[in-house]
């Protein structure tokens, strides 16, 4: 078991799980309140509004996270691309954590877990006291999702970075 941690800067309240830095942001399902998946990776809703939070991942061990957490939930993700990792939607890749899909491109359960996300909600701190647990577990046989039917084109990463920056 490997458990990497390192801090991640947020911005808007949000950190990603984004496949190769593509951040499909039109896609975003908000329904969820910790997780907010997309086509491809996900969105984290933090509590604070912008600073950093606290990020750990553990590889090599099973889905039972134990501790203490206020917030759970879990989604399925896709990955095009196998190279899922934690971002910031402004600094980029977080490269002291791993990569998140070891397993390669396809179907993951990301399993989020939260605590502090109460403590200072829409504030904006250097350092905050929140604190989330990642893992993800390919999903055996999952098949890829059906192209969406739209003839927009899905934008590059940066350039989609850009525009949520921008609201």
């Amino acid at each position: 078991m490997a458990i990497h941690q390192a801090p991640v800067f947020v911005n808007e309240g949000i950190f990603g799980i984004f496949d190769h830095g593509e951040v499909p942001v039109e896609s975003v399902d908000w329904s969820g309140d910790l997780i907010a998946p997309m086509s491809a990776g996900a969105m984290v809703r933090t509590g604070i509004n912008t600073g950093n939070v606290r990020v750990e991942v553990r590889t090599g061990v099973s889905q039972d996270m134990p501790g203490e957490w206020e917030d759970e939930a879990t989604a399925g993700v896709w990955s095009p691309t196998g190279s899922l990792r934690i971002e910031s939607v402004v600094d980029g890749p977080q490269l002291e954590l791993p990569v998140l899909s070891g397993s390669g491109p396809g179907w993951y359960e990301l399993k989020v877990k939260a605590r502090g996300r109460r403590e200072a909600p829409d504030a904006s701190l250097l350092e905050s006291g929140e604190t989330y647990l990642i893992s993800l577990r390919l999903v055996p046989g999952a098949t890829a999702p059906m192209p969406a039917a739209s003839s927009a084109e899905t934008a590059p990463g940066e350039e989609a970075r850009r525009r949520l920056l921008q609201g």
